[in-house]
């Protein structure tokens, strides 16, 4: 009789394809589907130190195993001159890498990416190159507007 309510429990609780919920997250921020994953991804407020927080949410829509390969997924930032730039992981004990997510499941997770060298006034993601897909699919986030400074004369 356990098992029987452990099952039904567990299949209430699998990942339904298309829906971008699931009880333990919401799937905020831009959302696509490239292959098996449903994904959706956030731009969190920035490091105060500079660089870029990205929050990814995925579920996977099919009854198989499926790559969520967070390592590869292409990430841009381009200034407000107009320069672009590929941004890394902040990864320092190189715990970033390509897994599997077990047929109906949802995970998440939030990365940020470094860069105190530039204010982005926008940041891309191939949400195709998360599922090692192609052609690309890009998903843009504005950026914050950099401090100004102002002259006041009395």
């Amino acid at each position: 009789m356990r098992a029987a309510v452990l099952s039904i429990a567990l299949i209430g609780c699998a990942y339904r394809p298309g829906s971008f919920s699931h009880p333990r997250q919401g799937f905020l921020g831009q959302r696509t589907t490239v292959g098996c994953l449903d994904l959706s991804v956030e731009r969190r407020p920035d490091l105060t130190g500079g660089g870029t927080v990205l929050a990814y949410e995925f579920g996977n829509r099919c009854d198989h195993a499926t790559t969520v390969d967070l390592a590869s997924v292409v990430v841009v930032g381009r200034t407000y001159d107009g320069a672009e730039r590929r941004l890394s992981p902040y990864d320092p004990r190189a715990e970033i890498r390509s897994l599997s997510i077990d047929g109906r499941t949802a995970g998440r997770e939030a990365i940020a990416y470094p860069d105190a060298t530039a204010h982005f006034a926008e940041v891309c993601v191939d949400a195709a190159s998360l599922a090692d897909q192609t052609p690309a699919r890009w998903l843009c986030f504005a950026g914050r507007v950099p401090p100004q400074l102002a002259e006041v004369t009395p």
